[in-house]
């Protein structure tokens, strides 16, 4: 059963409240020990991708938005 609008919204808006700031995103990744190419192949999106969203350049949308906030989410719990 496809999600109603209004579930698509509360699900964006919590997610991107759960998106650290872009230098914290940066800081996670690199003490898991992972590089920009890593955190890239595991999420689906680009290693310049990954770069522009520690940077503050860009900010992921769609899929790659919520694929992104999990990895960050576990990179906080292993962190």
């Amino acid at each position: 059963m496809a999600a109603t609008v209004a579930e698509q919204i509360r699900s964006r808006l919590r997610i991107r409240v759960d998106l650290p700031p872009p230098d914290e995103r940066r800081g996670l990744r690199e003490e898991a020990g992972l590089s920009q190419q890593e955190l890239a192949d595991i999420v689906g999106a680009t290693r310049q991708a990954v770069g522009h969203w520690e940077t503050g350049a860009r900010e992921p949308r769609g899929e790659l938005l919520a694929r992104y906030v999990e990895a960050i989410r576990t990179l906080r719990e292993v962190a």
